[in-house]
This record gives structure tokens, sequence and C-alpha cells, in this order.
């Protein structure tokens, strides 16, 4: 079950990424469709790795908050 649930987690965040990537160069006025199979993988996997760490940076200033709240007692 845990497998399963972390191959669905990875499939979003995947399908996250390339909406986010599809999103930037349309705003930027390239097609995307223009880059390589390569190229748009590479950027899609930089994009994964920027998701990664802005959860974590996310999980941690919510477990400092929780930390916080438990040894003020608010």
């Amino acid at each position: 079950m845990f497998n399963k649930t972390k191959k669905n987690f990875e499939i979003e965040v995947n399908k996250y990424a390339i909406k986010n990537i599809i999103r930037k160069l349309e705003e930027q006025g390239v097609d995307y469709k223009q880059l390589t199979d390569p190229a748009f993988n590479d950027l899609v996997a930089d994009e994964i790795e920027i998701l990664k760490s802005d959860s974590k940076k996310v999980g941690v200033g919510i477990g400092i908050g929780i930390l916080i709240s438990l040894v003020t007692g608010i």
C-alpha cells in the first residue's frame, strides 16, 4: 500500500512539474513542443527538484510552528 501511495505521489508531482514548465515557457513566449525530449525532460527534472526543496522548507516551517505551539501552550 505504501509503495502504491508513493508511486501515485510521484506521478502527481511529475504532472504538476510538467504543467509548471509548460506555463513558464509560455510566459516567455517559447513553444514547449519545439524543445527536444531530452531538453524538456531536463527542465521537468529541475522543476521536480525545486518542488522537493520547497516542500521540505514548508515541512520544516510547519514542524517549527507546531513545536512553538506545544512549548508555549497556545
